[in-house]
């Protein structure tokens, strides 16, 4: 056996001084939105406070305890005397600097990662040691393609960070590793450094706290965000590296119909103690769920429109597409005769009225109020007017069974999706 401790590196082995750059960067960035945001005399206070805190903390570093208690005690005292109106900026800024130092600390072990060339702990990796301490490949391929791991995510409201910050924080960290570029012009160096301004700068004008107690079906909108903005992209992208794992030390590749990765959901169902949770409630994030599933695929296909541009193909699949084109030509020939039934019924012209016998109504017949109840039965569920991640804070909703269809945003609409 390999000893674990092969994993991992003293602080000497890299170099800091990329890090401190960026530390440096973000800070001197917010700075100046503070200055503009708060003004001169405040932020003077807070730079007071924070140098306060890093001089005691050297001072303690190098044993220094008594100059170290008396510049915190002074820094104490000055926070005794702060009013509400100053300390609650001044907490807010300490909070922002230690954010973008979170940013900055995860995007160097990023970079000192690819700067490694690989990563200790990845299925390549993981996979060689295995077989040196002597797993038969096949065994190794046999128990990779049966095993099962079942992620379940819960709707708990356990993120302090909103997801508008969150989204905020993602977009710096991009910038941040553009930065990083070496192959940068000066102008472009620049405008990356501008949007770094502007998204700090609207980092600090947006409220850190939900003044809203959330809903189960915000909650639940929070752990599709996740699906939407993380597990969508991660999760095949490990498969991935899984597979090409797999083939390099076993020579087979991951199974298409292989699921190693399985995801369950309590979002919107878990009734333990919870009165808010309801049969409806369900219903809904299931619609919700539902929803976004079908609007994530969609994406996809239209990806997948301009990468397969094939003229030609086998005939076994053009014989599927055929059948495929078949089906849906059926399948739009039903929805439209639906539509065209339940028009008849439901928007029928007053002139035509006139056309009828005595004592009869258009659209009104013996049976007739039963058919168009069944046919705007399913038009009637509740559904999101907003797709999940399009409105950071969650939306409104829309029934589809009251008033006109027609108005009713769609999937693709709802997304930004035109013809």
């Amino acid at each position: 056996m390999t000893d674990s401790t092969d994993d991992y590196h003293f602080a000497e082995d890299y170099s800091l001084a990329p890090l401190i750059d960026d530390c440096n960067l973000l800070g001197s960035l917010l700075d100046d939105c503070l200055k503009s945001e708060v003004g001169t005399e405040l932020f003077n206070k807070v730079e007071r406070i924070r140098s306060l805190a890093q001089c005691a903390a050297q001072l303690q570093s190098k044993h220094d305890q008594g100059a170290s208690r008396m510049l915190s005690q002074r820094m104490a005292d000055e926070l005794m005397n702060m009013s509400l109106d100053e300390a609650m900026p001044l907490t807010r800024a300490l909070g922002h600097y230690l954010g973008l130092t979170s940013i900055a600390e995860l995007h160097h072990r990023v970079r000192r990662a690819r700067a490694e060339g690989k990563n200790p702990k990845s299925c390549d990796e993981t996979f060689e040691r295995l077989i040196t301490e002597g797993v038969d490949p096949d065994d190794l391929y046999h128990e990779m393609t049966h095993q099962t791991v079942e992620i379940v995510l819960t709707a708990h409201p356990t993120q302090v960070n909103r997801r508008t910050l969150q989204y905020k924080h993602s977009k710096i960290a991009a910038l941040l590793q553009q930065h990083d570029r070496p192959d940068l012009i000066p102008e472009e160096r620049d405008q990356v450094l501008h949007d770094i301004m502007r998204e700090i700068t609207a980092l600090w004008q947006t409220d850190e706290l939900r003044r809203q107690r959330p809903t189960p079906v915000d909650e639940a909108r929070g752990g599709l965000h996740v699906v939407e903005q993380s597990l969508w992209a991660a999760v095949p992208s490990f498969l991935r590296r899984l597979s090409a794992a797999l083939k390099k030390h076993t020579g087979r590749e991951l199974p298409l119909n292989a699921t190693p990765i399985r995801f369950g959901s309590w979002m919107g169902g878990d009734r333990d103690g919870n009165p808010n949770v309801t049969a409806k409630t369900t219903h809904h994030v299931v619609a919700l769920s539902r929803w976004m599933a079908a609007d994530l695929y969609l994406r996809e296909v239209d990806v997948l429109r301009f990468e397969l541009s094939m003229s030609q193909c086998s005939d076994a699949v053009w014989v599927m597409a055929t059948d495929i084109m078949e089906d849906n030509r059926h399948r739009d020939e039903v929805l439209d005769a639906h539509a065209e039934k339940l028009h008849m019924f439901t928007h029928a012209q007053q002139n035509d009225a006139t056309k009828l016998p005595d004592g009869m109504v258009l659209g009104v017949r013996p049976g007739a109020a039963t058919e168009v109840v069944a046919l705007t039965s399913e038009a009637s569920v509740c559904v999101p007017h907003e797709l999940p991640g399009q409105d950071p804070e969650g939306g409104s909703e829309v029934n589809f069974g009251d008033g006109d269809s027609s108005t009713a945003a769609t999937p693709r609409e709802a997304s930004g999706g035109g013809a």
